[in-house]
């Protein structure tokens, strides 16, 4: 089979991969490999292939992923703004109120209305990641034209995790 132009160029940029980006893909495989095995039960020669290949799978999806957030003809930056920093010291409070708030599960959709500001698809975006966390919330839906999330949580009134991020 003849290989265009295109695919040889893009095959050689492969073979020329630089060390940074070989330790990237290196770690990435690493950690989610080693993530799958933490949770099978039985380490079989079959479980150790199925693992291998999907950190790998999952390795370049995120290699590219982040190269495409962070490419220069990206309208929008993902990188998170040091002002959202202190959305994690509200994080230990809100899991351990989560844990609390499931003894009487009595849930209820709320729509959170973030700022609208230059970085706002990467502020909702670390928004959603960080009300996930919690045991108690969890983003169900994100609707970019109103700069909302849409938040499934135990309890009637926002948390301080909730009023945090909508600062």
């Amino acid at each position: 089979m003849w290989l265009s132009h295109i695919q040889v160029a893009y095959l050689g940029k492969i073979g020329r991969m630089r060390r940074r980006e070989f330790i990237e893909a290196a770690v990435w495989w690493t950690v989610l490999f080693a993530a799958y095995l933490a949770i099978i039960s039985t380490i079989s020669l079959t479980e150790i292939i199925v693992g291998a290949v999907t950190a790998g799978a999952g390795a370049g999806g995120a290699i590219l992923t982040r190269r495409r957030l962070l490419a220069a003809d990206n309208d929008e930056r993902y990188r998170p703004r040091g002002g959202w920093a202190r959305w994690l010291l509200r994080l230990p409070d809100q899991i351990a109120v989560g844990f609390v708030r499931l003894l009487r599960p009595r849930g209820e959709f709320a729509e959170i209305r973030l700022p609208e500001d230059e970085p706002a698809a990467a502020r909702r975006g670390y928004a959603a990641l960080v009300l996930s966390v919690a045991p108690d919330t969890y983003v169900a839906d994100v609707d970019p034209e109103r700069n909302v999330l849409v938040v499934h949580r135990i309890g009637e009134r926002p948390s301080a995790l909730e009023r945090e991020v909508t600062r």
